[in-house]
């Protein structure tokens, strides 16, 4: 069934956060959730078709926002280089994804307003 042009052209809203330590937004939640995933950030990276350069100045970025790192890295060698979120990293992801859906819920009116307003 095809869609009204009100439904086809519905926005999607994202936030950033900005901290005194730096911002911290759906980029780098991103990354920690890929490196959640693959347990690298040169792997998490590339699924992103982003730089490991790039990948590495947002993990520091990332982890500069915290008391503590929120992404722990272990060097290479025989066993392999590896990378994880720390306890904090975990929640901080938790606090955000709940975030994310409390003010989705609350802007999905207004965005459906916001459509009809600019195609109605």
């Amino acid at each position: 069934m095809p869609k009204s042009a009100a439904e086809a052209c519905r926005g999607t809203l994202w936030f950033r956060i900005l901290l005194r330590e730096g911002a911290l937004g759906p980029g780098k939640i991103d990354l920690m959730r890929r490196i959640a995933e693959t347990g690298s950030i040169s792997a998490a990276a590339r699924t992103m078709s982003m730089s490991h350069a790039r990948s590495v100045k947002l993990v520091a970025e990332i982890n500069a926002l915290g008391a503590g790192p929120l992404i722990e890295t272990r060097s290479g060698g025989e066993q392999g280089g590896g990378a994880q979120l720390s306890e904090r990293g975990r929640r901080l992801l938790a606090v955000y994804d709940a975030l994310e859906a409390e003010v989705g819920t609350a802007a999905a009116p207004h965005l459906a307003e916001l459509t009809e307003a600019l195609h109605g």
